[in-house]
């Protein structure tokens, strides 16, 4: 993997047209060209889309800007990499062709002189038990052929159902927020123990970061219509950036 590194996730492109989604692309293509000189990588941490299934043949064409844009970040020299979240492991081998590698587990990165694990932060939580094994069901081999079956419109439907309730998972106030940031920090010691100076995770759509001991917790924003939230990992130290 190419330094410098550039970590983002949570874009939540929409399979629909909407305004929101246009402004999300500009920002995208913002970020793009800012970085397109770097020769680096860019590591997407999930939820890259709000809604992504990818069927055997005749898939819609949902997002072919966004396959333009990733495309493009290719043809500069630059890396693609991306790591599944909870709203897009259905990925396949479209999706695959556009980027450098796709990931559906955490990952460990060694490159420079820091390791950095990388997850999408979905999961973790003590209280996801449920969420667990519904993760577990949802990315079957055989729920994901059952899905096939259904309608494509019908299918969308359903996924902008799910998503639409799903962003109230988001509104947490401050006494939840404590007990996320204690839970984030013990998973990351866990991951410090074991040799790790880093761990850096997206999907709770705010910015958190922590350190003890010269290891660091953040937590990257969301990539929202306003704000691309990312982060810079140059081989010896990580910041926080935003356009």
């Amino acid at each position: 993997m190419q330094l410098p590194i550039y970590f983002f996730g949570d874009n939540h492109f929409s399979p629909t047209p909407s305004l929101s989604n246009e402004q999300k692309i500009k920002k995208m293509e913002e970020f793009i060209l800012e970085i397109e000189n770097s020769k680096g990588s860019i590591f997407i941490m999930g939820d890259f889309f709000d809604y992504y299934f990818e069927y055997n043949r005749n898939n819609p064409n949902y997002f072919e800007r966004i396959f333009s844009l990733l495309e493009k970040i290719k043809t500069k020299g630059i890396e693609v990499y991306f790591i599944a979240g909870n709203h897009d492991f259905w990925i396949g081998k479209k999706f695959q062709s556009v980027i450098t590698k796709s990931f559906l587990s955490d990952q460990i990165l060694s490159e420079g002189n820091k390791r950095i694990y990388v997850t999408h932060g979905d999961g973790i939580l003590s209280w996801d038990k449920g969420y667990r094994l519904l993760k577990f069901i949802l990315r079957s081999k055989i729920f994901r052929f059952l899905y096939s079956l259904l309608p494509k419109n019908i299918a969308l439907k359903v996924a902008n159902r799910i998503s639409y309730e799903r962003k109230d998972s988001h509104k947490i106030n401050n006494d939840k927020l404590e007990k996320i940031h204690s839970e984030l920090i013990q998973y990351s010691r866990s991951k410090w123990n074991k040799g790790c100076d880093i761990v850096i995770m997206g999907h709770y759509h705010h910015s958190f970061n922590f350190s003890e001991n010269q290891k660091q917790l953040i937590i990257l924003d969301d990539c929202c219509d306003q704000q691309f939230n990312y982060a810079k990992y140059d081989g010896n130290s990580i910041s926080i950036k935003s356009l």
